[in-house]
């Protein structure tokens, strides 16, 4: 006999990430344009960054990684805290619930800062997550993308 399901049991279908993780980068882009930065979406299928920023007076460009919640925390690849990815800059976009009530906020650190606060359950092959404690004292810190003469 097949299992029935319980129609006074609502099931709850999870929401997809993509709009948040779009609107991350979108904010992150309108921010960085703001502030004088020439700021590029990377091709959907990049690995390793979602941004390239740079300014006038620097020609090189950064790759930035942009991960966006609504609710913390951020769930994240181990990868970005291996090799050549811990002087990765990354952007945690705190978007807030849906009804945009409070401000988006923006905590930006190189991954080797955080690398220790990094939390990845021993069940869990190699994602993990970043709490809010990890990134709470890089809010707003733009300047970490002008790269110092």
């Amino acid at each position: 006999m097949a299992d029935s399901v319980d129609p006074a049991t609502p099931t709850k279908k999870r929401k997809s990430g993509v709009p948040t993780d779009n609107a991350g980068e979108y904010f992150v882009m309108g921010e960085l344009l703001r502030r004088g930065f020439d700021a590029q979406l990377a091709d959907r299928n990049t690995k390793g960054y979602d941004i390239l920023v740079s300014k006038e007076t620097d020609p090189d460009s950064l790759k930035i990684q942009i991960k966006t919640v609504r609710k913390v925390p951020w769930y994240i690849s181990g990868i970005s805290f291996k090799g050549m990815m811990l002087d990765r800059i990354t952007v945690f976009v705190l978007l807030g619930d849906e009804k945009a009530e409070k401000s988006v906020r923006y905590f930006i650190a190189y991954n080797r800062e955080i690398m220790e606060r990094f939390h990845k359950p021993e069940t869990w092959p190699t994602n993990g997550f970043m709490p809010f404690d990890a990134v709470k004292q890089f809010e707003d810190r733009w300047i970490l993308l002008r790269r110092p003469k």
